[in-house]
């Protein structure tokens, strides 16, 4: 009997603390971010490295998405990414459009985890922008300068970490040999970002070195769910979430355990389906990044014509309590260097398609069926126009029925008799069709292969009877089908990672007639100590002092911020 009353007591205790756990959630989250520069002109890129880190800057795990926003000085957003974030990091770039003001702004960087802080919290960096083809900001663009500060003489080092260069002093179009090395283990094994800028007597905004981030005291936020009157803006844990709500035209029908279907098509394709909440509420977690901007949910149901589908935006973050420092007059002393950087921006802009930089290309990854589709590669076989034809000639397995106006396709499933009413999960290069109407006028001859699974297949909590897709060559098939059920987003994609270009003088005669006036002559946001392979440059035709900056974090997080200068001498005898 005692040990009855124990065994009760200890359940008691352990579903009292469990309750008592699930009415707080701890935000430890963060963002820092390393730019290229502080001050940009018109034409020129402004490219960054996203950190996310815990409040003792070790590596963030919880999320995998980040966002980058700018803000002017009004308090609105005039830029917005979404940066994929694997192993805690990611990388992104903006080319500063003519269209953007001279003026003072923000770059602010957050999680949607982050969100559930005050937005004080937030990463923020000032940014000046010049735009020199507006004459009539002249004088808005002396004042705004005024608010920088030339930091070139800040000191910072770092005992771990060094910076080896063969000299100080080069001439144009010269290799800079630098290797980045430490003997401790515990810094190889961090994550860096190196940037090489030419400087000038432009004033600048100081930089947020990792080190001077890291002395920023920063405590974890607790979430009492008790007390908490605005809903929890949820992590983005398994990738970025994309979620709706559907509503009904007809009081009488239900919104909640209705399928909606997400698909994403390309080469590289998505499909999941999602059951509604009592609300009508559906929420999707895509855990592969995919940057493709083709995006359709759509109701899977019998009624789905009685239904409206809405995709939500992203949170909204109040930005009237950001703060810009106050304008104060300048004279022109720093005229000449803006025209010499928006001469080196233009001149590099002409040249652009021979100094592009490469996207990296996406993994490939296998459809989500894969490997128990049987497979028709349709060059195989003779080839047919229509959809008719090739089913009934090459795919036997998969017949046709039609509904009133629509038409469904079917997989024969040998091992049931008589067949099952449900129609077949239809994909075109990933793209769910709710009716096959499509595919009727649609010429076969540009499909390169259909594959088909016999019998019940289920997709989240949606069965269908068999599986058939349908693979392009191009990966381009469009569906003609509208309506309230259907919806096509402008969801905010992310950045594809890119491999930034280097320019190289291997040969006397390589890009011997191409001008090179790059103020930037490397960016690496993706570091490795030790090796020297990725951190070597060559010089420009720009002479002056150039700034090679290190900053990142190990994985124990320890902040690295290191600088260190050269000097190119002009060669030009001319």
């Amino acid at each position: 009997m005692d040990r009855i009353k124990h065994l009760i007591l200890l359940f008691v205790l352990i579903n009292t603390q469990l309750s008592s756990a699930q009415q707080t959630i701890t935000v430890d989250e963060t963002i820092f971010i390393h730019p290229n520069a502080t001050t940009l002109i018109s034409g020129e890129t402004l490219l960054y490295k996203v950190y996310c880190l815990k409040s003792d800057k070790t590596p963030s795990n919880i999320s995998k998405v980040a966002y980058v926003e700018l803000v002017d000085d009004t308090k609105k957003s005039v830029f917005k990414t979404k940066i994929s974030l694997q192993n805690a990091s990611g990388q992104g770039d903006y080319f500063i459009p003519t269209t953007l003001k001279t003026g003072s702004y923000k770059l602010i960087g957050y999680t949607n985890w982050m969100l559930n802080k005050a937005g004080t919290e937030l990463f923020q960096l000032n940014i000046n922008i010049v735009n020199p083809y507006k004459v009539d900001e002249k004088a808005v663009a002396a004042n705004i300068l005024a608010n920088g500060s030339n930091n070139a003489d800040e000191v910072l080092t770092n005992e771990n970490v060094s910076l080896k260069l063969n000299k100080k002093m080069f001439s144009n179009r010269e290799l800079v040999d630098l290797k980045i090395q430490s003997s401790n283990n515990n810094f190889i094994d961090g994550t860096y970002s190196l940037s090489v800028r030419k400087l000038d007597n432009i004033p600048t905004q100081n930089h947020i070195s990792a080190v001077k981030f890291s002395s920023n005291t920063s405590y974890p936020v607790v979430l009492d769910l008790q007390k908490q009157d605005q809903k929890i803006i949820l992590p983005e844990v398994r990738g970025e979430i994309i979620s709706g709500k559907i509503s009904a035209k007809n009081n009488s029908d239900k919104i909640e355990n209705i399928s909606v279907g997400l698909s994403i098509p390309g080469k590289s394709f998505a499909f999941e389906v999602v059951k509604t909440d009592r609300d009508g509420n559906f929420i999707f977690n895509v855990s592969k990044t995919f940057f493709t901007s083709n995006i359709v949910i759509q109701i899977i149901d019998e009624k789905a014509n009685n239904y409206d589908v809405a995709v939500n935006n992203g949170p909204e973050i109040d930005y009237s309590k950001i703060s810009f420092e106050k304008d104060s007059k300048l004279s022109y002393t720093f005229k000449e260097s803006l025209l010499e950087r928006s001469i080196s921006s233009q001149v590099e802009n002409a040249y652009y398609h021979k100094k592009v930089d490469n996207i990296e290309k996406a993994p490939t990854s296998e459809s989500f069926y894969y490997p128990i589709a049987k497979e028709y590669i349709l060059d195989d076989y003779t080839r047919f126009k229509t959809l008719k034809e090739t089913i009934t000639e090459v795919v036997v397995e998969v017949y046709s029925k039609q509904k009133d106006d629509k038409t469904y396709l079917h997989v024969n499933d040998p091992s049931i008799f008589p067949q099952l009413p449900e129609s077949a999960l239809v994909l075109v290069d990933g793209l769910y069709l709710e009716n096959q109407n499509d595919l009727l006028t649609y010429n076969m001859k540009n499909v390169y292969k259909i594959e088909l699974i016999v019998g019940r297949y289920y997709v989240g909590s949606k069965s269908f009877n068999g599986l058939i897709s349908f693979t392009t060559f191009d990966k381009d098939f469009k569906s003609t089908q509208t309506g309230s059920f259907i919806a096509k987003p402008t969801v905010l994609r992310p950045q594809p990672k890119k491999i930034y270009n280097k320019v190289k003088y291997e040969n006397a005669a390589d890009n011997e007639r191409i001008p090179d006036f790059r103020n930037q002559l490397l960016w690496n946001p993706d570091v490795q100590l030790n090796q020297d392979s990725e951190t070597s440059f060559y010089t420009s035709d720009l002479s002056g002092t150039f700034e090679i900056r290190l900053e990142g974090f190990t994985k124990n997080g320890i902040p690295v911020s290191i600088k260190e200068k050269i000097e190119v001498q002009n060669t030009n005898t001319n």
